[in-house]
């Protein structure tokens, strides 16, 4: 196969000299085929630059009116659909209709769309995204991370990365505690309901401990500036494209806090871990400690039990870093190769 196309739910800007983006996990999907002779994205375009860019010379934007004048080409092509939301659903439907053959025809599922759906939709939302599952599920190969996906049996695993050589050096290892030192906590991805941002923001402003709250993250349209809580102690900061200065913020903090109520494989695991820092998820998501068995810590969703985890992970703090080095790593190289066996 010389060419790729890939179905993004993301919007797009491009230039003659870079392809902007708002969101750097795709950037990292769409990089793992670089050695293809062309990639077409199927998706949107933005009319203004996004805040992370690259250089990916070999790529082609096309929208959705164009699939038809570029159908000889799709055929004989391999297709990647990431994530099953709405229009990549409308999409992939033109495509089935249109006769692509399933073996060519592959579904990247990151997280449970189920669970997602359900907590910004209710029940509504479960049965559409069952809709669009059941379809898609007939009509392609499901890619994933993830063994505990709802309804999902045997996919073909991937485990994406963007851990490179930056994250693996100059750790902060064997950090003591002294006894009134104030606990740095940290918080970074998008700010949407079912990331649990404002469950993790109600349920910190009732502990009782010496601690700070540091969130980073995007999508302020869900969260609007002057609704930001008055908790002095808890800062909120715009997405960080910067590299360097995304590792400053995970080396600053003492503990990360994933309250999602849905995950298959975050990459912010990937990246406290990488870190050595240890890290508090709540119980809708504690199969991950299968994944990552040392270094994560599961509670419920109250502040009286992440006050008791916090202060377990103070206590221990030492032992706790030593056992995370045991973990094994994720790494982008890795993706790369195993995303490419598929896909050759």
């Amino acid at each position: 196969m010389k060419n790729v196309f890939i179905v993004s739910n993301d919007k797009f800007f491009l230039n003659k000299k870079n392809i902007y983006n708002s969101n750097k996990n795709t950037f990292t999907i769409v990089n793992c085929f670089n050695k293809f002779k062309k990639i077409y994205l199927i998706a949107r375009e933005s009319k203004k630059k996004l805040i992370f860019k690259d250089k990916i010379r070999n790529i082609k934007l096309i929208k959705f009116w164009n699939i038809f004048n570029n159908l000889k080409k799709i055929n004989n092509s391999k297709i990647l659909v990431i994530s099953l939301t709405p229009y990549n659903f409308f999409i992939s439907l033109i495509l089935i209709l249109l006769g692509i053959n399933k073996k060519n025809f592959f579904l990247f599922l990151r997280s449970d769309g189920f669970k997602e759906y359900k907590v910004k939709f209710g029940k509504i939302g479960f049965l559409i995204y069952g809709f669009m599952f059941f379809i898609l599920k007939k009509n392609t190969t499901i890619l994933t991370c993830s063994r505990s996906l709802t309804l999902v049996t045997n996919p073909k695993l991937i485990y994406p990365s963007e851990i490179d050589s930056n994250w693996l050096i100059n750790k902060n290892k064997k950090k003591n505690f002294k006894k009134n030192k104030k606990i740095k906590l940290l918080y970074a991805g998008r700010f949407r309901e079912e990331k649990g941002y404002t469950s993790l923001i109600n349920i910190y402003e009732k502990l009782d401990i010496n601690s700070s709250l540091t969130m980073i993250g995007n999508d302020y349209k869900y969260f609007k500036k002057k609704n930001y809580p008055k908790n002095k102690d808890i800062k909120i900061f715009s997405q960080v494209s910067n590299l360097k200065n995304l590792i400053n913020y995970y080396d600053e903090c003492d503990i990360f806090i994933l309250p999602s109520y849905a995950e298959a494989y975050p990459q912010v695991i990937l990246e406290s871990l990488s870190r050595l820092k240890p890290i508090i998820i709540f119980n809708e998501i504690k199969f991950l400690k299968k994944t990552f068995p040392y270094g994560l810590f599961n509670c419920d969703r109250s502040p009286e039990s992440l006050t008791e985890n916090i202060l377990k992970i103070k206590k221990n703090y030492n032992k706790i870093q030593f056992l995370i080095s045991k973990n094994k790593v994720f790494t982008l190289e890795n993706f790369i190769k195993d995303l490419n066996k598929i896909f050759k």
